[in-house]
């Protein structure tokens, strides 16, 4: 089957119905990157190579629509992505069979997200961006909760600079999620604003930055915290029992409680003025029930 034969058996235009009417350069070039692409057929079935199957149906109607210089085909048709919604707070991308959200405010309205996610079909996901800090390794703060298995969320902030001006962060998820959703996603937190997740207080930036507090004793860490016009809290890391790896984090402990013979085993920070010393207890210590 030639050319001619292939659009003719999909067009819902023909040529003689467009005698006269004017072309495009663009209707032009588009019939002639589709032309370039006639797929190989085989004797028992045609293979695809330009589009899904459920699309194939449309590109008759694409061609003889362009030619006539009514319809513009959109980037969805040929894999590339494709701006489906747009707000001062977040823009939506479709790519592939993905969404694309990328956000240029922190504490975006949740009524102008739900209205978005109305807008794209995905009324039952939810959104919480929370702040973390601007130091912190991009994605590091992410979380999917899904009910269909089949559901995937991607963190792709990394790169949202480069599609959308002021993007703070970014994600991706699968189009078509059954059942409910939410992804919670850090944003970088504003000039003094508390994180809602805590950060090594000596990393760059931070409160305690290049101060190396791990190993010293309680007294002594807390004495280089208050030179640095910050206050003190106590975390107790309790091991595990039965020789398990990892530890149990008791908070809020008073500082009547902490010997300043124990060790410190890191140094936290939520932006807030207060540094969490976290203290790993002496082996006579003995550990509040539950712990």
């Amino acid at each position: 089957m030639n050319n001619d034969q292939i659009f003719r058996s999909r067009a819902r235009v023909l040529d003689e119905d467009l005698t006269g009417r004017a072309s495009t350069a663009g209707a032009d070039a588009l019939l002639a990157r589709i032309v370039a692409l006639e797929p190989a057929l085989e004797p028992a079935q045609a293979r695809r190579r330009f589009m899904p199957s459920p699309r194939r149906a449309l590109l008759g109607l694409a061609v003889a629509a362009a030619l006539a210089g009514a319809v513009v085909v959109g980037p969805s048709l040929i894999g590339r992505s494709e701006q489906v919604y747009a707000s001062q707070a977040v823009t939506i991308d479709r790519v592939g069979d993905e969404y694309a959200f990328y956000f240029t405010e922190g504490d975006p309205d949740p009524a102008e997200l739900q209205k978005a996610f109305h807008k794209v079909g995905l009324d039952n996901l939810r959104v919480t961006l929370f702040p973390v800090s601007p130091r912190m390794p991009a994605g590091s703060v992410f979380g999917f909760e899904k009910s269909d298995p089949d559901a995937i969320a991607t963190f792709a902030g990394d790169s949202c600079p480069e599609r959308v001006e002021d993007c703070i962060t970014a994600f991706r998820v699968t189009a078509d999620i059954k059942g409910p959703a939410e992804v919670r996603l850090g944003r970088p937190a504003k000039p003094g604003e508390k994180y809602d997740f805590p950060v090594d207080a000596s990393r760059p930036g931070e409160a305690l930055a290049g101060v190396n507090l791990r190993g010293r004793s309680a007294a002594e860490a807390a004495g280089v915290v208050r030179e640095h016009h910050l206050k003190v809290a106590y975390e107790l890391d309790w091991p595990l029992p039965n020789d398990e790896k990892g530890v149990r984090f008791e908070a809020d402990v008073p500082a009547s409680r902490i010997d300043p013979g124990w060790r410190v085993a890191t140094a936290e920070s939520y932006n807030d003025g207060v540094i969490v010393l976290h203290v790993v207890p002496g082996p006579s210590a003995t550990p509040p029930p539950g712990f």
